[in-house]
């Protein structure tokens, strides 16, 4: 019995060894996005199998929540549906950036053969707006607990107290000929996190940097949850005259 015993107390050990050193030394890692390259979204043909999408700044609309959340959140989005492959997706953060080299192209101060041509750039059939109605960092708290999986590659770290996290959105997709709601859904996402645990991420999208203090704390995985949902969300509610065959 007692060699049962201390072996149980031996693997406790390794675990929690094991957590203590995965926070040891940071370590910095590149993510590559899944999408079509340059070359290929420049030949994308405008009736081809792909709904043209743009992101909208979301609203915060919730107590908690600062100034760069809203276009944080969005750019978050914007990514993860490029990387769904389901989307041509157009930027109109910076669009105003890509408006002024096409003028300086007109202007003709640059050579004419390398200008950005006016008049090419691609509208979008569908916008997608959210409102972030609950951002919760601090929801809650709990003490105890093992190792168990959350789904989508996160799971919760072995012993020591907790901290949960929440948040929930009210996200539509516009039709932007007409202005008509072809979508509409409420996404939560809610994460738990152990001061001793062993963190996953949920998604494969960067969080930006102007939201970058949630950066491994329950708030992000509640952030990507959001996130994930609502790609899945738009990839299998928007209509299906919009993926031009």
């Amino acid at each position: 019995m007692k060699s049962i015993i201390g072996g149980k107390m031996a693997v406790a050990a390794l675990v929690i060894a094991a957590a203590g050193c995965a926070t040891a030394e940071p370590t910095a890692t590149v993510t590559s996005g899944g999408g079509p390259t340059m070359q290929q979204a420049q030949q994308e043909a405008y009736n081809g199998p792909k709904a043209r999408v743009a992101v909208n700044k979301f609203t915060i609309k919730s107590a908690k929540g600062h100034g760069e959340l809203g276009q944080g959140l969005a750019d978050m989005l914007t990514t993860a549906m490029f990387n769904s492959n389901r989307f041509i997706v157009l930027d109109r953060t910076d669009v105003g950036a890509v408006m002024q080299e096409q003028d300086l192209g007109a202007s003709g101060r640059i050579k004419q053969e390398t200008a950005a041509p006016i008049g090419q750039m691609e509208g979008a059939e569908l916008l997608v707006t959210a409102a972030v109605t609950a951002f919760e960092p601090n929801a809650g708290g709990a003490i105890g607990g093992i190792g168990v999986p959350i789904g989508g590659g996160a799971a919760l770290g072995v012993g020591g107290g907790g901290k949960q996290a929440y948040m929930a959105m009210d996200l539509k997709v516009v039709d932007t000929k007409t202005g008509r709601i072809v979508g509409a859904v409420t996404v939560e996402g809610k994460s738990t996190d152990w001061f001793a645990g062993i963190g996953g991420a949920i998604g494969g999208v960067p969080i930006p940097f102007g939201i970058g203090m949630y950066q491994n704390t329950p708030m992000e995985k509640a952030i990507r949850v959001c996130i994930v949902k609502a790609v899945d969300y738009i990839a299998s509610q928007t209509p299906a005259q919009y993926y031009h065959k």
